[in-house]
């Protein structure tokens, strides 16, 4: 389920650049070829390409699926080729005994009659493996598979072409699945597009935002644990959380004494955040500041501020001494970015599972 959706928001926010660009879909067996003459459903296959075409109408629209009478012609049609499809298997097996189709069957076609091209709901003829033999099924009601043999009279019949039951049922998923052609295009193409974008953005996440440790990634994808939890794939967070962050700073203290104003000191943000991606990047966070010194105090608490996801200012204040400081990320001296990449995976796993 969580694949199909996944696929459904690929095609409805990627589609409409691809089709503005990609006018030629091909509607046949694949590359040109039209269905073997032998095939005992050829004439499930001309339907299925004629649906296909219809699906091809409304996909090269920019948007897609703008013009209504056009989307309500395809339901229609999905409709109608899923009622003739089902009409045809119960035409051929119905009564058999050997190959009990009919409830997967009345589940593609009640699956069809309700659907269009943003539910995402476009089953397709599959065949597996048993171990007694093979078994066919729609997508859309993979819990009533259907098992038939390798070979049977109740085949052999159909059509009068004297074909065993698995050249019949491959017949059938060739005619059958070219209705979709159109629509797997589309979806390949766009989930190539949205993929190379959210490659892109993460790629200047890493590259722009500040370093996290481990313990700043799980804070970032809890805070962000809806976007994280979205049935598709998503991009870097719109904000990191600071927390227990360690900075090595350079401090003036104007009330110290000559000589000892300005020192090299060790900084940690206890808690805050930083919008990495506004236009103008910026952060702030509670810290502490601890140099040391002779004529006051060593510690400093207040404010530390980030600018550009590169530059950082605070300030500090203890027993009536203020200072500021320019800092240096500690992390960026030990830690690769792939770490933190690596980190935020882990994380994103977990909200999968």
């Amino acid at each position: 389920m969580q694949k199909l959706v996944i696929i459904v928001m690929l095609f409805v926010f990627s589609v409409p650049a691809w089709a503005a660009e990609n006018q030629f879909i091909d509607c046949s067996v694949g590359d040109g070829q039209t269905v073997a003459a032998d095939n005992v459903y050829k004439d499930v296959y001309e339907r299925a390409q004629a649906v296909c075409l219809s699906m091809k109408d409304i996909l090269i629209l920019d948007p897609p699926l703008r013009d209504q009478d056009l989307n309500l012609n395809l339901q229609r049609s999905l409709a109608a080729f899923g009622a003739y499809a089902a009409q045809v298997l119960k035409r051929d097996f119905g009564a058999s005994t050997a190959i009990t189709l009919n409830k997967n069957v009345e589940e593609m076609e009640k699956q069809l009659a309700g659907t269009n091209l943003a539910t995402g709901k476009i089953p397709m003829f599959e065949i597996g493996k048993t171990i007694t033999g093979k078994q066919g099924f729609f997508t859309t009601g993979e819990a009533n598979k259907f098992d038939f043999p390798d070979n049977h009279d109740d085949c052999n019949k159909v059509n009068n072409a004297n074909k065993n039951c698995v050249q019949v049922f491959e017949d059938f998923k060739v005619a059958f699945n070219v209705y979709r052609k159109a629509y797997d295009q589309v979806v390949i193409s766009s989930n190539k597009q949205l993929l190379d974008s959210l490659n892109r953005d993460w790629d200047r996440f890493l590259d722009v935002s500040k370093s996290q440790t481990g313990l700043e990634v799980w804070l970032t994808t809890l805070w962000h644990s809806k976007h994280f939890k979205k049935d598709h794939i998503v991009g870097p967070p719109s904000s990191q959380i600071i927390a227990l962050h360690p900075q090595l700073v350079y401090e003036y203290v104007d009330g110290a004494v000559d000589g000892d104003n300005a020192e090299f000191g060790v900084a940690v943000e206890w808690l805050g955040i930083n919008f990495w991606n506004k236009k103008m990047p910026f952060g702030f966070s509670v810290a502490s500041v601890y140099t040391d010194r002779v004529s006051i105090a060593d510690i400093r608490t207040g404010v530390m501020l980030h600018l550009d996801n590169k530059y950082s200012i605070g300030w500090g204040y203890r027993d009536g001494e203020n200072s500021v400081y320019f800092s240096l990320d500690l992390l960026t001296l030990f830690q690769s970015k792939r770490q933190q990449y690596d980190r935020y995976i882990q994380q994103y796993k977990g909200y999968l599972e």
